[in-house]
């Protein structure tokens, strides 16, 4: 069951009705290195801050002040500091450094969420027209703008590093030989269970495009003699030859349930006996009440992504693997950060 929320105060909405606002400034604080300098020398004053940064020293005010209102720093004896999940969250080079996320925020969803409202009445994703292209999906306009699928990219990556570092500890891979990672982006996800489980064979399973970006990432690791690609299409190309366990770790998010029971079906049929579906994503609570992040989240994929999609509950996706043949559905959902869980279907 989701948290019951509790309805908006004043100050809640306030906070919401200046969202736009409030991004900018933390995105500002990423942008200058705010951050970073606060985290290599905290302590520092309006007059010392506007200096390092190079602004003005009304323009700095202004920026200081907003992120001490909103919580992201602390204002302490004329000093500034940054807030503890700043200086986990916000500082590059620390493991829990989420700012390439927010650049996907900022350059991806925020100019496609303008046309949420005409994507609900139309239901479909009014705001892919803001990038070029003629596909009727992000994925495949972002290959038009290396800059933009790189910030993509970056993007994805920083989440898998900071929720799928659990997936290779909660999900046991080790009687499996080939792991073929579905949409596995640059190689994050297939490196990791690779490096924790040595005996496993893994493979990113992805378009010709993404997979250059995974091989770079292999060959930067050493890991080629156990980690693969293998470019195309997984709704309609083979998958490797020996695979017995795919992974879909935030992908079928992308689409409708009825899609992905299609995919699901395909998934089932490519399987020996042996084989096992493992589907990563964070989670929608099985009552519709939330959680707020998947709650947030899902409005990126009608308006942006592929009109079609959204973050599914759990009862969804359980549904929906039964359907496809899968004999036996086991749900994870302990000790997984930011409404992530794990569902593994076995084909017996």
């Amino acid at each position: 069951m989701s948290k019951v929320p509790t309805e908006i105060d004043e100050e809640g909405l306030i906070l919401l009705s200046a969202g736009h606002t409030a991004f900018q400034l933390l995105w500002a604080g990423i942008e200058l290195d705010l951050y970073d300098k606060l985290s290599i020398r905290p302590a520092q004053t309006l007059d010392e801050l506007a200096q390092s940064l190079k602004l003005a020293l009304q323009p700095a005010r202004i920026l200081l002040i907003g992120l001490t209102a909103l919580g992201i720093i602390r204002l302490e004896n004329e000093r500034y500091y940054n807030a503890q999940l700043t200086e986990e969250r916000m500082v590059k080079g620390k493991p829990g450094y989420a700012g390439t996320i927010l650049g996907w925020q900022a350059h991806i969803v925020y100019p496609g969420m303008m046309d949420f409202v005409r994507s609900l009445k139309e239901s479909r994703n009014v705001g892919l027209t803001r990038f070029s292209g003629t596909e009727s999906n992000l994925y495949g306009r972002l290959t038009h703008d290396k800059t933009l699928e790189k910030v993509f990219q970056d993007a994805m990556s920083g989440l898998s590093r900071l929720a799928n570092q659990f997936l290779p500890k909660a999900m046991d891979f080790s009687p499996y030989k080939l792991v073929v990672d579905a949409g596995g982006g640059d190689g994050t996800n297939a490196l990791a269970i690779a490096q924790h489980h040595s005996m496993v064979k893994t493979c990113v399973f992805d378009s010709a495009s993404v997979c250059e970006y995974a091989k770079h990432n292999i060959q930067q690791a050493g890991m080629t003699d156990r980690v693969s690609t293998h470019p195309g299409n997984f709704f309609h190309d083979p998958f490797p030859s020996g695979t017995d366990c795919i992974v879909y770790c935030h992908i079928l998010t992308i689409w409708s349930m009825d899609r992905n029971r299609i995919l699901l079906k395909r998934t089932f049929d490519a399987l020996p006996e042996t084989g096992a579906v493992v589907i990563f994503n964070m989670m929608g609570g099985d009552d519709d009440r939330g959680p707020l992040s998947t709650a947030l989240g899902s409005p990126y994929f009608l308006a942006i992504a592929t009109g079609e999609g959204m973050l599914h509950p759990w009862k969804d996706y359980e549904a929906a693997l039964e359907d496809a043949g899968f004999q036996r559905v086991v749900r994870l959902d302990q000790g997984l950060p930011v409404n992530h869980g794990i569902l593994v279907g076995f084909k017996k």
